[in-house]
């Protein structure tokens, strides 16, 4: 099922986003339910794949929370930002799940690949990778706390040229709080930038959020 939104003349379009959903040997998988969070209002729409195809469009420009899921798959959470009016794309990877993993969630792979310019000189490329220049905690719920939950969610994501962070994705994560709890405090943080030759570019990163007691 897809979302459709019309648009009249002379109104501005929209934000969509549209993604693909398969398994790790990325052949699709049909009817995995995803389910869009605006971060800001707390409003979401839920719809399902089509041929491991998924679109919701008509979206205000802002973060969204999503969550994939389907049978014999460990749920896949991620967060990006929309907007203007050309589609925003993601590649989502899901895992099989095993007993142990029962209420776990994670993902195969980053959302998408950094987009970099071409190079024009045969040269080695110069690389000055992104440094961390803000970092905010996530929210540790007292409850996970008291009660001994912990670990590590780990975090694939995507260094814009002005530094901020889009693009998340949860790799693993013990329980679905704490890869939201990282995809809402990760998408806050800021970066240098990394530069390529000089110039300001995209660039891929995996970073680890620990939730430990203390």
């Amino acid at each position: 099922m897809l979302l459709v939104t019309c648009v009249t003349s002379g109104a501005l379009a929209l934000p969509t986003l549209t993604g693909t959903v398969t398994d790790a040997s990325k052949a699709p998988i049909d009817g995995a339910t995803v389910t869009i969070m605006d971060t800001g209002t707390g409003k979401g729409n839920r719809i399902l794949s089509s041929s491991g195809m998924f679109s919701a469009s008509g979206l205000p420009e802002g973060d969204y929370l999503f969550r994939v899921e389907s049978d014999g798959f460990l749920p896949a959470l991620g967060l990006c930002h929309l907007q203007g009016d050309e589609p925003h794309r993601v590649n989502v990877v899901m895992l099989k799940t095993v007993p142990s993993d029962i209420g776990t969630a994670g993902a195969g792979t980053a959302l998408r690949d950094a987009v970099r310019p071409p190079r024009s000189v045969p040269t080695p490329p110069k690389v000055r990778p992104a440094q961390v220049r803000k970092q905010v905690v996530p929210v540790y719920r007292e409850a996970e706390r008291k009660a001994g939950i912990e670990g590590p969610v780990r975090l694939s994501m995507i260094i814009m040229p002005d530094g901020t962070v889009d693009d998340l994705v949860v790799l693993t994560a013990p329980n679905s709080n704490f890869a939201m709890a990282a995809l809402l405090a990760v998408r806050r943080w800021q970066y240098s930038p990394t530069y390529l030759d000089d110039q300001p570019v995209e660039a891929n990163l995996t970073v680890d959020v620990a939730f430990q007691k203390r």
